[in-house]
């Protein structure tokens, strides 16, 4: 029966259907038990799961991991198993054969597989709340299995939006119906933009919305004294994505036509796409550019980059509040940011970073040039920046928002 169900409702969803109605039974919940629906491989998501056990140690954590996780991310949520309150389900106790059943599950079955164990684990536990972090692999499982039965229909959901689930594939007619089913049975949504309510309304949500909610929760920022001022830095870093989302090649070209004016920096590229790092290699052996890309670096060794740059650039079509834009504020690094970003509500553009269009070669160009060239502006943006992460990105504030989701 829910294997038909859920074959039922993904084909009602792929031929651009709506699922809408809840008919499952009401039962008595377990107050105790949350459910998160999430990345477990994601530095964000664990962030945001270890929080919730400090700051809720009286709450059973269930987790219903949306990728593949890895050994070591297990490990960390589950240190200390016997005393721990977060409960991680798995198809199998040796993690390296649960990686290898979820890759191979994925792709013979996509997400069907995932709705019929979620739909298991939900029936079992009972759960009282319900948080799917982000939307395409997490609210759309829950979309094929909302109308089955044995799903408690009282159970109180929420969906947190990871950056481009509404700014951008709201607007992607593939992924509408998946979003208007999603926000039909969402009690509670959360975004780290305010402006996301414009396309949730536009799509049909009339439940509560909280924004900004930081996935990412705040910092409590400890000012290192003795890093250089960001004028006497001379490295540029730049992220390297470049995807449905990422743009770094477009800041690629711009690097092509200021090479004189990069003579005396060093760029470093990291998490670079593929196309990036040949282009990379292409600055480096053609141009003379002083470039290069690197790997996954732990860390430490990432705020250790952004303590060392002046300039710091990140852009995509669409995001939320990214975090290197965080790292670089707080490490005194002048932000370059996309103007559709969250970005917005930390950066005065001109002031304190850039924010442009990451299709306008020319702004880019603008900008990068300003911020290598213009030493009083860095130096004073990296003193507002600290002020700004202070007032708005403080760790307090982020732990009550998240207590009041839950609480």
């Amino acid at each position: 029966m829910l294997i038909l169900k859920i074959s039922k409702n993904f084909k009602k969803l792929n031929s651009h259907g709506v699922i809408e109605e809840r008919s499952g039974t009401s039962v008595k919940l377990d107050r105790n038990k949350i459910l998160l629906v999430g990345m477990i491989d994601s530095p964000h998501f664990r962030k945001w799961l270890i929080t919730m056990q400090t700051e809720l140690p009286k709450r059973i954590i269930l987790v219903f991991p949306t990728d593949r996780p890895r050994f070591k991310q297990l490990k960390i949520t589950e240190k200390n198993r016997v005393k721990s309150s977060i409960k991680v389900f798995r198809l199998f106790s040796n993690v390296k054969l649960n990686f290898a059943f979820y890759y191979l599950f994925d792709i013979l079955f996509g997400l069907n597989w995932r709705a019929y164990f979620l739909a298991k684990f939900i029936s079992k536990h009972k759960p009282a709340i319900i948080h799917f972090h982000e939307m395409q692999h997490g609210a759309y499982i829950f979309n094929l299995i909302i109308n089955y039965r044995k799903v408690p229909n009282n159970s109180h959901n929420i969906i947190s939006t990871w950056g481009s689930d509404l700014t951008l594939y709201s607007w992607v007619d593939s992924h509408e119906s998946q979003i208007r089913s999603s926000l039909s049975w969402a009690n509670v949504l959360t975004a780290e933009k305010v402006l996301e309510i414009e396309d949730a309304s536009r799509l049909g949500f009339s439940g509560e919305f909280k924004a900004p909610v930081f996935i990412t929760i705040g910092e409590k920022l400890t000012i290192n004294q003795n890093q250089k001022k960001p004028s006497t830095r001379n490295l540029i870093l730049l992220k390297g994505h470049q995807s449905n989302t990422g743009r770094a090649l477009n800041v690629l070209s711009v690097f092509e036509q200021i090479e004189k004016e990069l003579r005396n920096f060093e760029v470093i590229v990291y998490s670079a796409a593929e196309s990036v790092q040949i282009q990379v290699d292409h600055l480096r052996n053609r141009c003379g550019i002083d470039i290069k890309s690197i790997e996954r670096i732990p860390n430490n060794e990432m705020k250790d980059l952004f303590q060392r740059a002046r300039l710091s650039v990140s852009l995509s079509v669409s995001d939320g509040l990214p975090g290197v834009l965080v790292e670089a504020m707080a490490a005194g690094a002048f932000p370059i940011q996309s103007a559709n970003s969250a970005g917005k509500d930390f950066i005065v553009n001109g002031v304190n970073g850039f924010l442009v269009d990451p299709w306008n070669i020319e702004s880019i160009k603008d900008s990068i040039i300003a911020a290598i060239t213009q030493s009083s502006l860095v130096d004073q943006a990296s003193t507002l920046n600290i002020e700004i992460l202070q007032e708005k990105y403080s760790s307090e504030d982020g732990i009550q928002k998240l207590r009041e989701l839950y609480l």
